[in-house]
């Protein structure tokens, strides 16, 4: 039997592909020392996983809080952060993540403080409700906002690359020469160990409470 010849074309495209692949993986790279370690220890060099595989594992490295609230800050805020199908988590999303939240140990308690409204019932058990203006990676806010007039919406910067910045996009209605216009307006929102910093005329404002900073920023109040 002979064998058959390899064809150069497909051999060469071959390397190509191994090598675009090879150059495009991204590292894990987590500031957070705890944090990575925790990463590679599930994860090992694995930069994606699924939404599924990190709440597992969050869940049981932090069994005390909140299930609920673990799953939904993975789902929709984690995941969210770069991925708008809320499917798969990469390790940069999580880095930015702690990022904004951390440290590791205290992550999910500070960012529930932020996401999450605390519901105390007449027996002493807490509830916890979801914020409602968060909205993580969206493409077009314009719709959203026609339809919530006076109101506004938190989405991530379009920069994946930045860290500590959410960016607000909010509407509001204006009076001119006895006509009503509807106004749309767009701010951004730092995270600064945390307290939540705004600049308006180039003064800059912050406060401990991000709906405070939200309802002050959007409102002109400052």
């Amino acid at each position: 039997a002979t064998a058959r010849r390899r064809h150069p074309t497909l051999a060469v495209s071959k390397r190509k592909m191994d090598i675009m692949y090879t150059t495009t993986e991204r590292k894990v790279e987590i500031e957070d020392k705890d944090a990575l370690e925790f990463w590679k220890g599930h994860f090992q060099e694995r930069a994606t996983v699924t939404v599924a595989q990190l709440t597992e594992h969050m869940l049981k490295k932090f069994p005390n809080e909140n299930k609920e609230v673990t799953a939904v800050l993975c789902k929709h805020v984690i995941s969210c952060s770069e991925d708008a199908t809320k499917t798969e988590v990469t390790a940069h999303a999580f880095d930015k993540f702690l990022k904004r939240f951390g440290p590791f140990d205290k992550c999910l308690a500070n960012a529930k403080k932020v996401f999450f409204h605390e519901i105390e019932r007449q027996n002493g058990e807490k509830e916890y409700a979801a914020v409602e203006w968060y909205h993580g990676s969206v493409a077009d806010c314009k719709q959203k906002l026609r339809e919530n007039i006076n109101k506004f919406l938190v989405r991530e910067p379009r920069d994946k690359n930045i860290n500590h910045v959410l960016t607000v996009e909010y509407t509001k209605l204006t009076t001119t020469d006895g006509k009503q216009q509807l106004a749309f307006g767009k701010r951004h929102l730092a995270i600064k160990k945390g307290l939540f910093v705004w600049t308006n005329n180039g003064k800059k404002h912050g406060h401990a409470d991000i709906e405070v900073a939200l309802k002050d920023m959007t409102s002109g109040r400052a």
